[in-house]
C-alpha cells in the first residue's frame, strides 16, 4: 500500500486547490502510514502560458524516475486529452482519454445528462454518466499501459511489460485520478490542511 500525501504551499489548501484548478499537482508517496520512509515525489515543473502540464516524478533519494506530460482536449491539433509518460532510461508511451466510440455516445445523450444532473442536485434519484476515462498507452504501436475500470467501477493501471518502473505507475495512477473530471471525485481536493493526514491509499496497480 501506498499512502498519499497533498504537498501543500505556504497558503494552504487553499492555495493547493486554486494551482491544481491550472493543473498544477504535488504530492508525496509514503511507504508507511506514519509517513517515515518516502517512496517517491511528484511535482509540477514550470510550464509557460499555453504549454501542457509536465508532472515529474522523483526517488525517495531525489533521483529522477520520470515523467507524465498531460494535453488538454481541443488543444495543439487532437480532440481527445493526451497523456506523454517518459521513463528515464526506459519507454515512452503515448494514450488519449477514452475511446472515439464512448465519446460519441456520452455526446449524444449530453442533453439527458444535464436533466439527470439538475434532478441530482434536487436531491431525486438521477444519476449520470460518467465520462470515458479508460486510456490504453502505446509505444512503437504496441500497448504497453492500460488505465481502466475492473471489478465494482475501481480504476487501475495495468502494465503489459516489465520495463516500467513501479514509482512511475503509481505516480501516473494518483495523476490520473486527480484529474479525474467534473463529475469525478479527485482524491487531492480537500478544503482543510488537516485532510492530508487522512488520505487514502493509491488505486491499485497491476502489472501483466
Amino acid at each position: 500500500m501506498i499512502h498519499l500525501d497533498r504537498e501543500l504551499p505556504r497558503g494552504g489548501a487553499q492555495e493547493y486547490n486554486a494551482a491544481r484548478k491550472k493543473g498544477v499537482r504535488s504530492f508525496a508517496m509514503w511507504t508507511d502510514a506514519h509517513r517515515r520512509h518516502l517512496w517517491a515525489r511528484v511535482v509540477t515543473a514550470p510550464a509557460g502560458d499555453g504549454k501542457p502540464m509536465r508532472y515529474e516524478v522523483y526517488g525517495g533519494m531525489g533521483e529522477f524516475v520520470g515523467s507524465a506530460t498531460r494535453e488538454p482536449g481541443f488543444t495543439r491539433g487532437h480532440v481527445r486529452t493526451r497523456w506523454t509518460v517518459e521513463q528515464a532510461g526506459g519507454p515512452t508511451a503515448v494514450g488519449y482519454k477514452g475511446r472515439w466510440f464512448w465519446w460519441c455516445v456520452w455526446w449524444l445523450i449530453f442533453p439527458v445528462q444535464c436533466v439527470l444532473g439538475v434532478a441530482a442536485v434536487l436531491a431525486f434519484d438521477g444519476d449520470v454518466f460518467r465520462m470515458p476515462r479508460r486510456i490504453g498507452y502505446r509505444s512503437g504501436g504496441t500497448r504497453v499501459l492500460d488505465y481502466g475500470s475492473g471489478m465494482q467501477d475501481h480504476f487501475h493501471l495495468t502494465a503489459k511489460t516489465a520495463d516500467w518502473d513501479p514509482r512511475m505507475l503509481a505516480a501516473l495512477t494518483a495523476l490520473h485520478c486527480s484529474h479525474d473530471g467534473i463529475m469525478g471525485e479527485p482524491w487531492d481536493k480537500g478544503a482543510q490542511d488537516k485532510a492530508e493526514s487522512a488520505m487514502t491509499d493509491t488505486p491499485s496497480v497491476e502489472q501483466a
